[in-house]
């Protein structure tokens, strides 16, 4: 198992494949007329998965990337000084990652510190809701002026986060169901792992487009899983609740989003209404298995193969003197004298180490007993 050049490049080409492929199968297709919407995220999941680990596995088998895939190695073992391309590609792409990660971890500061600041006041209302979908009791509903839009907050300590304003009883209700959603799937957490291949791809604009891509896959399985059960009228009014609720710019919410530690309501809500309107959208899972199955299919084959350029060896560069000659395996072969292997060759013989002997067993040559 091993990362090299050749292996990076096979997984933005894989990735870039498979990410585009099914962001038009759910945008354009009606792919949520086929599966439900956590297939759909599983699917993306395992996009995540074949870009997290570029790497060449055993049963690797090395193909020839053609004549356009060789002028692209030739660029990135181009020389510049004592420097190849690709290493001072290495060494820009370590720096964003520092840059990034630096960048992260100073906002995470920023926030937690600004959280803990903020007066905060515990909503009764919204805790008796509440207590009947969280029988563990373990999650905080609480009203601040910090914010303008409902939203959720935390990987351990969760909470939900709610304006100093009125709502109804049902209003009340509808938020707290797709806020608690949220919390009930770990979707911040979901958030952050792949915010963290962003900022370990931030050169790749396909993993944007990955997160883009969940985040709002995200916000229509809370969307569905709120509306499964309810009537048309009641789909209607909890649309009419999303749209007062979460229209206006926020605060915190944004803020907080910097880094992943809150939800935030995608601005494509006019797909997402669609979505939640349309009634022959799959809501079951029935097809998880059989997506998972085809995706662990569609990685092991991305993994069975890597495009790898080949070459002739020049002429040039071939010795031609008397004193050369090409070892085959009709006249070169290999003799065992104890634990000592020997290549025998004309009239030479030479000591050789056990792993040439397997290289050259493998291409044909010939293994005989020695004395």
């Amino acid at each position: 198992m091993e990362i090299s050049v050749f292996s990076v490049l096979m997984t933005i080409l894989w990735s870039s494949i498979l990410i585009a492929l099914f962001y038009f199968l759910r945008t354009k297709t009606g792919l949520l007329h086929i599966c439900s919407i956590s297939t759909v995220i599983l699917l993306y999941l395992f996009c995540a998965i074949r870009i997290a680990l570029p790497i060449e596995l055993p049963w690797t088998h090395v193909v020839s990337g053609g004549p356009v895939y060789r002028a692209i190695r030739n660029i990135l073992y181009y020389k510049v000084g004592s420097v190849r391309i690709f290493e001072l590609l290495l060494v820009i792409w370590l720096i964003g990652i520092v840059y990034h990660l630096s960048k992260y971890l100073i906002e995470y500061h920023n926030v937690m510190r600004y959280i803990s600041s903020i007066p905060k006041a515990e909503s009764e209302e919204g805790k008796k809701i509440l207590k009947e979908l969280d029988k563990g009791n373990r999650i905080e509903v609480l009203k601040t002026s910090a914010v303008k839009s409902p939203c959720c907050i935390g990987i351990f300590r969760k909470r939900i986060l709610l304006p100093n304003r009125e709502y109804s009883k049902d209003e009340l209700r509808y938020i707290l169901l797709h806020e608690y959603a949220h919390l009930y799937n770990n979707d911040i957490l979901l958030k952050e792992l792949i915010m963290a291949l962003c900022w370990i791809y931030w050169w790749n604009p396909i993993v944007y487009l990955l997160q883009k891509e969940l985040n709002q896959s995200i916000e229509i399985r809370c969307d569905l899983s709120v509306t499964r059960y309810l009537n048309e009228n009641e789909r209607a009014d909890y649309l009419d609740v999303m749209l007062d609720a979460f229209v206006e710019k926020r605060t915190i919410n944004e803020y907080v989003g910097a880094v992943g530690l809150v939800e935030n309501h995608s601005q494509s809500l006019v797909e997402r209404f669609r979505i939640v309107a349309d009634m022959g959208v799959v809501q079951k899972n029935r097809t998880n298995v059989f997506a998972a199955f085809m995706m662990l299919l569609i990685l092991t084959v991305s993994y069975s193969f890597i495009l790898q350029s080949s070459y002739e060896t020049p002429i040039s560069e071939i010795e031609t003197d008397e004193n050369t000659y090409q070892m085959t395996p009709e006249n070169t072969f290999i003799i065992k004298r104890g634990n000592t292997y020997i290549l025998h060759t004309g009239n030479t013989e030479t000591v050789i180490s056990e792993e040439s002997v397997n290289i050259m067993l493998e291409n044909g040559f010939v293994m005989k007993g020695g004395e």
